[in-house]
C-alpha cells in the first residue's frame, strides 16, 4: 500500500519540480536579443526556436504553460526584444503584446491608396493626413512591390515606400526579355523595366485573374497598341472613376471602394486613364503588379486575338474579330 501511494506521489513531485524549474529564466543575463516571428509560424515551432536560441529552458514546459493558461495561438507576428533573464510568463506576455515590428502583406494588383489604407488599418502612419499620404504613395504606383513585409512601428511613409520600391528593383533584376535588352536597361544598370512596361503590366495584373491568362492578355493588349486601337480596359476606367471620386470629396475612413463597378456612362469620364476615350497606354500604372504579370508583359503570347472577355470567376475567352467578341459577350456575360 505504501509503495502504491508513494511512487505516484514521488513521480508527481518530480514532474512538478521539473516543470517549475523549466518555466523559470535561463540565466541572469539581460542581454537583449531580437526574436522575429514570421506570419503564420506555428506555436510549437516558435517555442522550439526560443529554446534553441537560449531564451527559454524548455519548449515542452512552455507548451504546457500555454495550454494550462489558454494562451496557445496568441503570439503575434513581428519582432521582439527578449532576454534569457525572462521567465516563460514574461516571454509569453511580450510575444502577445510587445512587438517592435509588424508583418503586413500587400497583395498583387492593389493600387497605392489601398496599400495606404491597409498600413493605416495596421497602425502605421498615424497622425498623418490621409489624402496627403495617398498622393505620396501614388507617386510610386507600379513599383510598390506586392509582398510580405516586416515594418517597424512608427516607420515614416518615405521609409516604407523606399523599402517597397527597393524590393521591386531587387525582384525584377533577374527578369529577361527582348524588351529589356532593346529598350529598358540603362548603361549603368538599375531598373531594367521601362515606364511603359510597368504600366502595361499593371493592366495585365488587373485584367487577368489567372497566371495562365496573363501572357495571352498581354499579347492582346500589345496587338491593340501596335495598330493604334483603343485598349478599352475596364480596370483603367475603374482607376479613373475612383480617382475622380477621391478628388471630389476627402476620404475620411478606410471603407472607400477603389475598384468600383462601371457603367456605360462611365466610359465618357474625362480622364487620361480612360482607355475607352483615349487610345494608347494610360499615363502611368493603375496598380502594383506582381512578378507573374511583369514576366507575362515582357514575354507575351504571340497571337492574332484582339479581344477578350472574362466571366465573373475569371475565366477568359478570346476573339479575333468584333463579331466573335460580341458573340462571347452574349454567351458568357448575358
Amino acid at each position: 500500500m505504501f509503495k502504491k501511494i508513494f511512487l505516484p506521489a514521488l513521480i508527481g513531485t518530480l514532474l512538478i519540480g521539473w516543470y517549475i524549474s523549466n518555466i523559470g529564466p535561463v540565466s541572469k543575463s539581460k542581454n537583449l536579443q531580437i526574436f522575429v516571428i514570421p506570419k503564420g509560424q506555428p506555436t510549437r515551432t516558435i517555442l522550439k526556436r526560443l529554446q534553441a536560441e537560449g531564451i527559454i529552458r524548455s519548449s515542452l514546459a512552455a507548451e504546457i504553460y500555454l495550454f494550462l493558461t489558454k494562451q496557445r495561438g496568441l503570439f503575434q507576428a513581428g519582432s521582439f526584444r527578449l532576454n534569457p533573464a525572462m521567465s516563460i510568463f514574461e516571454v509569453a506576455s511580450a510575444l502577445k503584446t510587445g512587438t517592435l515590428d509588424v508583418w503586413i502583406t500587400i497583395p498583387e494588383g492593389w493600387r497605392a491608396e489601398q496599400i495606404t489604407d491597409e498600413l493605416k488599418n495596421q497602425g502605421f502612419l498615424e497622425n498623418s493626413n490621409l489624402n496627403e499620404l495617398y498622393q505620396l504613395f501614388r507617386q510610386s504606383e507600379g513599383r510598390l512591390f506586392p509582398d510580405t513585409y516586416l515594418f517597424a512601428k512608427g516607420s515614416a511613409a518615405e521609409k516604407i515606400i523606399e523599402k517597397m520600391t527597393d524590393n521591386f528593383d531587387a525582384k525584377i533584376s533577374s527578369l529577361t526579355s527582348e524588351d529589356i535588352s532593346a529598350k529598358g536597361r540603362s548603361a549603368s544598370g538599375g531598373n531594367p523595366l521601362t515606364h511603359e512596361i510597368i504600366t502595361l503590366a499593371s493592366l495585365v495584373e488587373r485584367e487577368a485573374r489567372h497566371d495562365t491568362d496573363r501572357p495571352l492578355v498581354a499579347g492582346v493588349l500589345k496587338n491593340r497598341l501596335k495598330i493604334g486601337m483603343a485598349l478599352q480596359v475596364d480596370a483603367t476606367l475603374q482607376y479613373a472613376k475612383a480617382s475622380i471620386t477621391n478628388n471630389q470629396q476627402p476620404i475620411t475612413n478606410n471603407q472607400f471602394n477603389w475598384w468600383p463597378q462601371i457603367t456605360s456612362a462611365d466610359k465618357s469620364i474625362n480622364s487620361t486613364y480612360n482607355t475607352y476615350k483615349y487610345p494608347g497606354l494610360p499615363p502611368g500604372p493603375i496598380a502594383n503588379p506582381g512578378i507573374e504579370a511583369l514576366e507575362a508583359t515582357l514575354n507575351p503570347t504571340k497571337t492574332d486575338y484582339l479581344y477578350y472577355v472574362s466571366e465573373p470567376d475569371g475565366t477568359t475567352h478570346y476573339a479575333k474579330t468584333l463579331e466573335e467578341h460580341n458573340a462571347n459577350v452574349t454567351k458568357y456575360l448575358q
